[in-house]
């Protein structure tokens, strides 16, 4: 997800991948493939992904990149509306993509809008559900959606023996940031999670008055009872990387500090504008589980330097390092020593005593982060 523009002069840099000739779709896919081979899918498996993508993404993606953005996404510094990540649950790679639709013409509300119709297009898929997104559609669209911001966002999950995810994100300050307490309270209302809800809101004007800025809901797009809606917070300024993560039940300070310090140093006390999500489910009286996303932007030198923290992270926990290595490497446009900007977050959960962690790749087709002001 975009780190703003406070983060962007850090990252300054020339465009990475040289993409202006592909399309989108074709971009993605080149990415998807070089990802799904290093994690050594099987070839069916790796076939079947890829129709998946092709089937989710819409004809927009078959417009041409283009040397310059004629819209600019909130899902990159350089307004690139596509991200990769791969995340490691229980050991097992699931790999991911997140994406914002465009729209016929390059504005925010057509993007709003192309991103309605693909949540409509998802029903009657295996294990969808459509039902939570449509109890608070109207709470997060708006006539006339800033540009540079979220505006209706989904990823597709795929992970070994079971079937692909969905999920769609949403913007909770649509209404201006003022209005994000009520949207949310009416939100969680409507979902049936008002008492977990309540743990957060009863501090919620301590936390956005420390920097803690609630920026993004999330639902999974399923028929299961596990299925979980996601508040993620955006941390500013110097803040306690646990002060947010802590209202959740599994949520362990002693077992993620060792990773806050392998990534950030000692004290892990990052300005780069880290997030930490909070995921709530239904019947539970509080937040479940809390991913801290540790950003790497302005924090290292290069990609291979992002690449020797992340391992030793996956080292302390026991999760395979080197499946890791291999897609940071085939999504690499050259060596690791010689890019910086690929790596943008390090997502650590600490649901289990082996912690789940994702890594989150950027694709920076453009020559400068897009201009203005994080609303």
């Amino acid at each position: 997800m975009s780190s703003s523009t406070a983060v962007a002069p850090a990252s300054r840099r020339e465009a990475l991948f040289g993409a202006a000739q592909s399309t989108y779709r074709d971009f993605v896919r080149d990415k998807w493939l070089a990802a799904g081979t290093a994690l050594r899918f099987t070839g069916g498996r790796l076939a079947a992904s890829l129709g998946e993508l092709d089937a989710v993404l819409g004809d927009w993606a078959d417009q041409r990149i283009g040397d310059v953005r004629e819209y600019p996404s909130f899902v990159s510094r350089d307004g690139f509306p596509l991200e990769i990540s791969v995340s490691w649950r229980g050991g097992v790679p699931e790999l991911r993509v997140l994406f914002e639709s465009l729209g016929a013409v390059p504005t925010a509300r057509a993007a709003q809008d192309a991103g309605r119709a693909l949540t409509r297009s998802l029903a009657g898929r295996p294990g969808v559900s459509l039902a939570r997104y449509l109890a608070i559609e109207d709470l997060y669209v708006v006539e006339d959606p800033l540009p540079f911001r979220p505006t209706v966002w989904h990823s597709l999950a795929v992970r070994a023996g079971e079937p692909p995810c969905y999920k769609v994100y949403l913007n909770p300050q649509a209404h201006g940031r003022r209005a994000v307490p009520e949207v949310m309270r009416e939100t969680m209302a409507r979902l049936g999670l008002s008492r977990a809800w309540d743990v957060v809101a009863a501090g919620y004007r301590d936390l956005a008055a420390e920097g803690h800025q609630l920026e993004f809901v999330a639902l999974d797009l399923a028929d299961r009872p596990e299925a979980r809606v996601k508040v993620y917070f955006r941390h500013t300024g110097r803040v306690d990387l646990d002060r947010v993560a802590s209202l959740a039940r599994t949520h362990d300070p002693v077992l993620a500090g060792p990773a806050y310090r392998d990534v950030h140093g000692s004290p892990a006390l990052p300005a780069n504008e880290p997030m930490t999500c909070l995921a709530f489910r239904s019947g539970r009286s509080a937040p479940e589980e809390a991913n801290v996303y540790l950003r790497l932007a302005g924090e290292v030198e290069s990609d291979a330097d992002a690449a020797a923290r992340i391992t030793s992270v996956m080292r302390r926990f026991g999760i395979d390092h080197r499946q890791y290595l291999d897609v940071a490497r085939a999504l690499a446009p050259r060596p690791l020593e010689t890019t910086t900007g690929l790596h943008e977050l390090m997502s650590f959960r600490t649901a289990s005593q082996r912690p789940d962690v994702g890594v989150y790749f950027r694709f920076a087709v453009y020559d400068t982060p897009v201009d203005g002001a994080h609303a």
